[in-house]
């Protein structure tokens, strides 16, 4: 976690930088300290972005895993548009086949 500096804070880190460092290098030394700080920064964005790639291959090798797994149980296998529209008719000849419209039940009770 990282500390929070208020205004009082930052006011006696500048003095003790004015008096320690000294009023001609003190611009060197914000220079050099924001170049760190940059350094800092770009070098955490790149363990971030290292950690994101890194979940974004285990959830794609996860995907493929399980895309292969449904192949090879055949669920997959027979997906082509011929197929699909073969089993949808063969559904609905048994959908036909089972209700008649000529012949309503009634019932004569």
């Amino acid at each position: 976690m990282i500390p929070q500096i208020g205004f009082a804070e930052m006011l006696v880190l500048a003095l003790l930088a004015i008096i320690v460092v000294g009023p001609k290098d003190l611009p060197k030394l914000m220079r050099s300290l924001g170049g760190f700080m940059a350094k800092i920064r770009s070098l955490g964005q790149e363990f971030k972005s290292a950690f994101d790639e890194m979940g974004e291959a285990t959830d794609m090798a996860e995907l493929r895993r399980e895309i292969e797994e449904l192949k090879e149980m055949g669920k997959l296998s027979n997906l082509s548009d011929e197929a699909f529209e073969e089993d949808m008719r063969n559904l609905d000849n048994e959908m036909r086949e089972g209700v008649s419209l000529d012949n309503p039940k009634a019932d004569d009770s």
